[in-house]
């Protein structure tokens, strides 16, 4: 008996000290690429005058890490199946590392371009996987406080990314934001390498590769061309080839989900087909049978879109147009995410009482009316200005974006939450990789003077108020998916209250997204 308890004892220590690995693993590497992601926005001045080249192209090489994101993370979610996420999140973090390390050396603009592309193509491989092994690795008591853990430092690596690399950038240079990051992704992946190794189970479905690279091309050519409309003539012929890309894709999965009779929401609860096919990359069967999950979806790609520019648009114009150092505009920047850390906190209690629709209604209509607020400023703008409506904008998305993840966990079933949650994620990545390329587009095409010029803050300020409108405009869209989402949670609602009670089971599935705001 005490040799029993001793084995107990030692096991179960060997437990807690595997799952505070997975913990930190992943929490410290979702930390480090949310840091990376933001790390460059108050560094553009910098580039501008090492490379000598616009500052729109500096956005683009900024808006790279973004693109790389949207075009890997959905194939990469679908080889985390096959290939093992611990595999691939160790593979993502020595890839972070090599490529942090590279851009310090990049001799332009073009290079660090390619270099923000691999950065964002290694983080995407991270991100795709790191809830997955919180899932598998964590025990269930635990998993909710791991999961939120990690989350709390994604935000924390927002929040700081901002104003910690604006005084990096005025006291001991840009490079040391790499240097510092290659370390700690360096240092991840030694860690990563002694996470516990998980059987990956065998599949029906075979790895996609060629419809995989057609979604990664299509989805980057498109970014790319919409990014250089403004200034390359063939860019148009550019948009038609990338929707060409991804409408076959879609065509190809449709037909293979129609095949397999795997196009009805809860076919993943069924046992899987006795012949091998390929995995879907894009989840049309979601998108076509599910609406509450289409609405979800169309609400976080519009939503960010709208959203995103505008961190990158207000530390550009405080120091192009204000005048202000890097280290001011990123502590203007970051009280968006230090707002949305601190309201987020706030809405489990705040759809207690209202419905999980009416809050994403709600944050999306406060969103959209700062964001609106932005098209009154220019030269004369004070800091304070910009603050009041960075705390209205953050306070917008910190209700809109908790509620409607929520609403997306109860628009699927347990089985199809991971690919729900990937698509999710590719949709905010491709708002917030568009949302870039907006920017870059209408800075190339409305500010002609040179940086140094006295014309430059004039032309810049103009051209904030463009993009800020279109992304006001974008916040509509968000709106009305939103309404058309409460739509079909009063349309479940009253369906469920027409059902026998003799029959609850089939009355659960359709109540669950309208009883979002009970919970």
């Amino acid at each position: 008996m005490p040799l029993l308890a001793l084995a107990h004892r030692v096991r179960r220590k060997s437990e807690r000290s595997a799952t505070l690995l997975v913990v930190s693993c992943v929490s410290l590497a979702l930390f480090l690429t949310s840091y990376i992601s933001n790390a460059l926005t108050v560094a553009v001045p910098y580039f501008v005058g090492l490379y000598h080249c616009p500052p729109h192209l500096v956005t683009l090489a900024i808006s790279g890490y973004a693109t790389a994101l949207a075009c890997i993370l959905l194939p990469a979610s679908i080889g985390a199946r096959h290939l093992g996420n611990k595999r691939l999140f160790v593979w993502g973090l020595m890839g972070c590392a090599l490529t942090t390390a590279l851009i310090t050396i990049a001799p332009n603009v073009w290079l660090l371009l390619v270099g923000r592309l691999l950065q964002g193509a290694s983080a995407a491989l991270c991100l795709s996987t790191a809830m997955a092994l919180i899932a598998e690795q964590v025990p269930p008591q635990q998993r909710f406080g791991a999961i939120g853990i990690a989350v709390c430092l994604t935000y924390v690596g927002v929040s700081t990314s901002l104003s910690l690399s604006g005084f990096i950038i005025d006291s001991i240079g840009f490079e040391w934001m790499f240097y510092l990051s290659a370390v700690g992704f360096a240092l991840l992946s030694i860690a990563a390498r002694k996470l516990p190794k998980v059987q990956v189970a065998p599949t029906s479905q075979r790895l996609p590769l060629t419809k995989m690279v057609l979604f990664a091309l299509g989805i980057g050519l498109f970014l790319l061309s919409l990014t250089t409309l403004a200034t390359q003539e063939l860019a148009p012929y550019g948009l038609l080839i990338a929707l060409a890309l991804i409408a076959l894709v879609a065509q190809r999965d449709y037909v293979a989900s129609k095949h397999h009779n795997c196009a009805a929401p809860h076919r993943a609860t069924d046992q899987p087909p006795a012949t091998k096919h390929s995995a879907a990359v894009i989840p049309v069967h979601f998108l076509q049978h599910n609406r509450a999950f289409l609405a979800c979806f169309l609400v976080s790609v519009t939503a960010y879109f709208s959203v995103m520019a505008e961190p990158v648009l207000l530390a550009l114009f405080s120091q192009f147009t204000l005048g202000l150092s890097a280290s001011t505009a990123g502590l203007i920047v970051v009280v968006q995410p230090v707002t949305i850390a601190v309201v987020s906190a706030l809405t489990g209690r705040l759809t207690r009482y209202l419905s999980g629709n009416a809050v994403v209604t709600l944050g999306l209509v406060i969103q959209t009316l700062a964001l609106g607020s932005f098209v009154f400023i220019d030269e004369s703008t004070t800091p304070l200005g910009l603050i009041v409506r960075q705390l209205f904008v953050g306070t917008g998305f910190a209700l809109f974006s908790a509620p409607n993840t929520t609403l997306l966990t109860f628009a699927v079933g347990k089985a199809n939450l991971a690919l729900a949650s990937s698509t999710q994620q590719v949709g905010r990545s491709l708002g917030q990789a568009a949302s870039l390329a907006l920017v870059s587009l209408i800075v190339s095409a409305v500010v002609t003077a040179a940086p140094e010029s006295s014309n430059y803050p004039v032309q810049f300020a103009h051209a904030t108020v463009i993009i800020l409108a279109v992304s006001a405009l974008s916040g509509l869209l968000g709106i009305l998916a939103s309404g058309y989402g409460w739509y079909l949670a009063r349309q479940a609602a009253a369906t469920a209250l027409k059902q026998p009670k003799a029959q609850p089971s089939a009355t659960k599935p359709s109540a669950a997204p309208a009883a979002v705001g009970a919970d």
